[in-house]
């Protein structure tokens, strides 16, 4: 996600904490957030000592579908004091955007996104098949379904492999109770730093194993000393022997997965 290295934490603590974007938006969530919101700023004596505490004003969360419905530049983003994550899925590519631009990060622990799972099938995206046939087993693995709603056991284990929990300096809570009170108390800007110089060692170790690789698959020729073939078809026979058909392959569709069918 290098593309985003340009935009980096700049806060405007006047604004809002963000909510990362959901494909879908689970508003029962968001409103008991606000609920707890309304609660926390009737409560709040201003001791808590973090940023979004000196500033005297009250918390606020918008979604980015609301704040951007236009669309965003990742500047806009990166202007915002923190973003909380609800995830819908495993894995998506705005967490590491979000990430490289060192923007303090707050998702819900493992316990709690298993009881979102098991109330409300939160994770909405995480199963694609609800009939996906069971791999084969390996001395190495586990026997715990990756595709239950309800199984907590298999879901703690499951969930737990999330991106977002493992990446260093998120921080996480088990209850919008507690998310507020983290957010009162953070060093936002501490903790901005901190993601900065863990950024700058991932980048680092991505460089080194790609070079590592690039000399196992070439031999341990530098880059650029290859005799590249003139053609396509010259460099298939050389490969392979043979050159590949130009034929459109089939594009008939013979698999069932979500049946267990595979052919």
């Amino acid at each position: 996600c290098g593309y985003v290295s340009r935009s980096q934490y700049t806060p405007d603590f006047t604004r809002p904490v963000l909510i990362a974007r959901n494909h879908h938006n689970p508003s029962f969530l968001f409103e008991e957030l606000e609920a707890a919101a309304a609660e926390e700023e009737d409560q709040h004596d201003g001791s808590s000592g973090g940023e979004l505490s000196r500033t005297g004003a009250p918390l606020r969360f918008v979604r980015t579908e609301d704040a951007y419905p236009s669309g965003f530049e990742y500047s806009d983003l990166a202007a915002h004091p923190a973003v909380v994550i609800v995830p819908y899925t495993k894995s998506v590519m705005s967490f590491f955007e979000l990430y490289r631009m060192n923007i303090p990060l707050f998702a819900p622990t493992v316990e709690l996104l298993v009881r979102w799972e098991r109330a409300h099938g939160i994770m909405n995206e995480r199963i694609y098949w609800s009939r996906t046939p069971r791999t084969s087993r390996y001395l190495n693995t586990t026997h715990l379904s990756p595709n239950t709603r309800r199984n907590k056991k298999a879901l703690l284990h499951w969930l737990s492999l999330c991106d977002f929990y493992h990446f260093p300096h998120i921080t996480y809570f088990s209850s919008w109770a507690e998310l507020l009170r983290k957010l009162r108390s953070a060093d936002l800007a501490g903790t901005s730093s901190a993601m900065a110089r863990a950024n700058a060692r991932m980048l680092d170790e991505i460089r080194t194993t790609w070079r590592q690789m690039f000399l196992r698959m070439f031999n341990g020729e530098p880059p650029g000393s290859r005799a590249l073939p003139r053609d396509y078809d010259g460099a298939m026979r050389a490969l392979y022997g043979a050159v590949p058909s130009r034929r459109e392959p089939s594009c008939e569709r013979l698999s069932q997965p979500e049946l267990g069918v595979w052919t």
